[in-house]
């Protein structure tokens, strides 16, 4: 039955440690080569096309290592993947189209919306990195 355990806590560990290396992606180096190449409304929709599309894998892998790291008995590792599964899916609602009004003669404003997403998948990488390593210790 040991071993079962060990194979649960692997799992868990690599589907959280690739969750947060698709964050990392979608955070860290799309953006940079974003901006680097594109205008800035065109990286702008990019790196939004980019953060929604791989939320919800992400939210997946964080749900198989909840489920593999409950199972193989590591309930804390449990707890932070599954805060950062929510926290990835959020991301979808945070870059959602919004159906607010823009007084006439202003512009709408939406690099808030892009900064906040990178910013919260930033944490989020963080949180899943945690719940690899959690989950690897078997806490």
């Amino acid at each position: 039955m040991a071993d079962f355990a060990s194979i649960l806590l692997s799992t868990a560990a690599l589907s959280a440690g690739a969750a947060a290396a698709c964050g990392w992606t979608a955070a860290v180096i799309v953006p940079n080569t974003a901006f680097d190449g594109l205008d800035h409304g065109r990286a702008d929709r990019m790196i939004r096309r980019v953060i929604s599309a791989t939320a919800g894998f992400q939210a997946m892998l964080l749900g198989i290592a909840t489920g593999a790291a409950l199972l193989g008995g590591a309930r804390a590792a449990a707890i932070v993947a599954a805060v950062s599964a929510f926290g990835f899916l959020s991301n979808v609602w945070t870059l959602a189209p919004r159906k607010e009004k823009v007084a006439p003669g202003a512009r709408k404003r939406t690099s808030t919306q892009r900064i906040v997403a990178v910013a919260l998948t930033l944490i989020m990488t963080i949180a899943a990195l945690t719940a690899g390593v959690l989950a690897a210790l078997g806490v």
